[in-house]
């Protein structure tokens, strides 16, 4: 059966500096992960890594997922998630293409184009509550990276 790809573009701006989310996401959060309260435990699953995350209200989000690229001139990374709580059960695999730029006042504007890679004839619609728990995270990220 082959994959159908559908495309959505994102954005959110965040406080932290754009480095400083840049290090924690393409180099603490893989190498260093205890050095955070925001990560829960990181198990190495093969060449991915399955990241449980602390989210708001004491609840751990987990995803499998693989760090695909990083641009460090240009503040850019892509992964890919191959599982997730509440992964739509059509999704094969979402990969994300992130673009951190700079925004107001020393902080990030995240660019985050996810393609959303799909079995069957009819595309996953409901791309709101994967938006919400993207946000909720990088908000989670923000808080943590702000306080230290």
């Amino acid at each position: 059966m082959s994959l159908n790809v559908i495309t959505v573009e994102k954005e959110y701006t965040l406080a932290v500096p754009r480095a400083k989310l840049f290090n924690f996401v393409t180099k603490d959060l893989h190498q260093h992960p205890k050095a955070s309260n925001a990560i829960h435990s990181v198990q190495h699953a093969g060449d991915h890594k399955k990241i449980n995350l602390n989210v708001s209200g004491g609840e751990t989000h987990s995803a499998l997922g693989k760090l695909e690229e990083i641009d460090e001139a240009n503040f850019g990374y892509k992964y890919s998630i191959v599982e997730a709580k509440d992964f739509p059960e059509k999704v094969e695999k979402t990969t994300h293409d992130v673009k951190l730029l700079e925004g107001p006042n020393g902080g990030t504007i995240a660019k985050d184009t996810v393609s959303y890679f799909y079995k069957g004839d009819v595309p996953p619609t409901d791309f709101k509550a994967a938006k919400d728990k993207v946000h909720g995270i990088f908000k989670h990220l923000e808080a943590h990276l702000l306080a230290n």
